[in-house]
């Protein structure tokens, strides 16, 4: 069950989604006013963000999805 532990801006500019990658370790966000995806860190423990210090420019990106590998 997901709760409410904290907020960052840090990175993020007119977020729109965001998805958790399948090992629970980073999250990425759609910032869809600075044309560009956010990479943040998951705290195992916490479940806290840390910035990674990435992002991606992407133009206009309207939403994030994750691709399924067998």
């Amino acid at each position: 069950m997901l709760s409410v532990i904290g907020h960052t801006s840090q990175g993020v500019s007119g977020p729109a989604n965001f998805v958790i990658d399948p090992s629970g370790r980073w999250l990425y966000v759609n910032n869809s006013t600075a044309d560009s995806v956010a990479q943040f860190a998951v705290g195992p423990e916490t479940g806290e963000l840390t910035p990674a210090g990435r992002t991606t420019p992407v133009p206009v990106p309207l939403m994030l999805a994750l691709r399924h590998q067998d």
